[in-house]
């Protein structure tokens, strides 16, 4: 026998180890649940505001959407036309 198997003497103590383990598992699974939902669910963000705001979040979107279109014509430039 195990060192394991000999440390338990009645069904109690079974009992007593088995809802033990089980709060452990409950807990393991809500960290687990917490953090993937960290990971994989961003939080939502905030509609600008002032129009400032909301002028300068449309030309941050609007670099962005020019920098990818110029990468991408470099990148057929490049790739596509030898």
């Amino acid at each position: 026998m195990t060192e394991e198997s000999q440390k338990y003497q009645s069904l109690l103590t079974i009992r007593a180890r088995k809802l033990e383990l089980n709060k452990e598992i409950q807990r393991s699974e809500h960290e687990i649940k917490t953090t993937w939902n960290a990971l994989f669910h961003p939080k939502k963000q905030a509609t600008p505001k002032t129009p400032t705001q909301r002028i300068l979040a449309m030309a941050s979107s609007s670099m962005g959407l020019i920098d990818g279109a110029l990468l991408g014509w470099k990148l057929y430039k490049k790739f596509i036309q030898k």
